[in-house]
């Protein structure tokens, strides 16, 4: 049993280790996700806070400590509120960019079934040249299989004209 003690003291302590590497990997994964979220910020982007505030984007102001962002809240009355551009949560498309990802998407999955198409065709093309060579062999066999016939067909009247023959001097001698 002092092996499995052992076993079991491995495995902890390489969760242990493993565990504050995956976790310092989706963080990095999150901040630099967040980080080039904020870098692509633009004015007119429509936006929502962390804490719940829709928005449009009016100004940008980029100092080497601070990010903030004017947005202008409200319908028809409107207020502005500036914001830490970390404190975006969400930022939402415009009509013009989801109108070019959904062509790109159409574009891709039009290829794709063109690619597909093509594909059953090279493969119907290749079932259809090997019926070829089989129909081919199948005809060399019946023609084969024909002239056998032919033979076995001229084999007996061969044989009948011998024993007619046969016949014929069998008589002779009977006389």
């Amino acid at each position: 049993m002092p092996g499995w003690d052992i076993a079991l003291i491995v495995i902890i302590v390489l969760l242990l280790i493993a565990l504050p590497i995956m976790m310092n990997a989706r963080n990095k994964r999150e901040t630099q996700k967040i980080q080039e979220q904020t870098n692509s910020l633009k004015v007119g982007d429509k936006v929502l806070t962390t804490s719940g505030v829709y928005g449009t984007i009016v100004e940008l102001k980029f100092d080497d400590s601070q990010k903030i962002v004017v947005l202008e809240t409200g319908g028809k009355t409107k207020s502005y509120l500036s914001i830490d551009a970390y404190a975006i949560y969400t930022v939402f498309k415009s009509e013009a960019e989801l109108k070019k990802e959904a062509e790109e998407k159409a574009e891709a999955e039009r290829k794709a079934l063109e690619e597909e198409k093509a594909e059953k065709e090279a493969k119907k093309a290749k079932k259809n040249k090997k019926n070829d060579k089989d129909a081919v062999v199948e005809n060399v066999v019946a023609t084969e299989t024909v002239d056998v016939t032919k033979e076995s067909k001229t084999e007996p009247t061969e044989t009948t004209k011998e024993k007619k023959s046969s016949n014929k001097i069998t008589k002779k001698d009977n006389k």
